[in-house]
């Protein structure tokens, strides 16, 4: 009989995966802050120095909590765009919101998100996620059928990992003139605008993004996005002293493994954490 692999619960410098989220730990309580912050804001900018935590906090931490119904929202389904700028912040945000709007083109759902502001949230409602309850079709609507209709209506989230691309893809940004693409300018232009009717509107609809906090002074190049971020900011807090046992032995004994307390206090002991 062959050997299950062993599975390593640690994985290194790279971000943990949504399917890693068992093995996520010490977050708990800023992933709960995060949640509560996104609930009433519609838009946040998570922010913190590389290897932070921010992507894992997002993937392992925050999505998990989303499909699992602790993030309360208008409706009780969710259609989650994650997507990274790259060197073609149109393209890659139209791909992956194509799927999850049921358009079968993402070519067309480009071409709609070129017209740019509002576009975004126009392609949201034209779709059968969206519910608009001044409709006809819901004001003549019985008790029954309206809750037929909420069933195929979702909220929306959007997940922009790595955003500092924004600045460091030469496509996106030139260092020299600290002059956006038009292509970036306009993305730029529909997540703005996105989080501002969203808010304006009370629509379910939310973004949150990563961001390596040594790339906030390059915000100045998108015209909004400075004051976006200034009202909608997440800065990853450091861990404890008790997270950090927690990040160092409960994902071992998650995989059937035993790390010391010995061992493990002698760690943080190491990383000289005060508290």
């Amino acid at each position: 009989m062959s050997k299950e692999p062993n599975i390593c619960p640690y994985p290194g410098l790279r971000p943990f995966t949504e399917e890693e989220s068992i093995y996520f730990k010490g977050r708990d309580r800023h992933i709960n802050l995060i949640i509560e912050e996104l609930s009433g804001k519609k838009f946040l900018m998570v922010t913190g120095a590389s290897g932070d935590g921010k992507s894992s906090m997002i993937y392992a931490g925050l999505l998990p909590n989303v499909r699992a119904g602790f993030f309360k929202a208008k409706y009780n389904k969710w259609a989650i765009a994650v997507f990274r700028p790259g060197n073609d912040p149109l393209k890659n945000l139209a791909g992956i919101l194509a799927p999850q709007l049921h358009h079968e083109s993402a070519q067309n759902v480009e071409t709609s998100l070129s017209y740019g502001y509002s576009a975004l949230i126009d392609l949201y409602k034209n779709t059968p996620l969206y519910l608009d309850e001044q409709s006809e079709e819901w004001i003549k609507a019985s008790e029954e059928e309206r809750k037929k209709i909420k069933q195929n209506a979702s909220n929306l989230l959007i997940v922009v990992d790595q955003f500092e691309e924004f600045f460091t893809n030469k496509e996106n940004f030139d260092k020299e003139t600290a002059i956006p693409s038009i292509t970036a300018q306009l993305v730029m232009n529909l997540l703005i605008e996105t989080a501002r009717i969203a808010t304006r509107d009370n629509l379910p609809v939310y973004i949150v993004c990563t961001m390596r906090s040594d790339y906030i002074g390059n915000a100045p190049a998108f015209r909004g996005l400075p004051e976006l971020i200034g009202n909608n900011h997440f800065f990853v807090p450091r861990l404890n002293r008790e997270e950090i046992l927690q990040v160092i032995q409960e994902p071992a004994a998650l995989s059937g493994n035993k790390i010391s307390l010995r061992l493990a206090q002698r760690l943080v002991n190491d990383l000289d954490v005060v508290n």
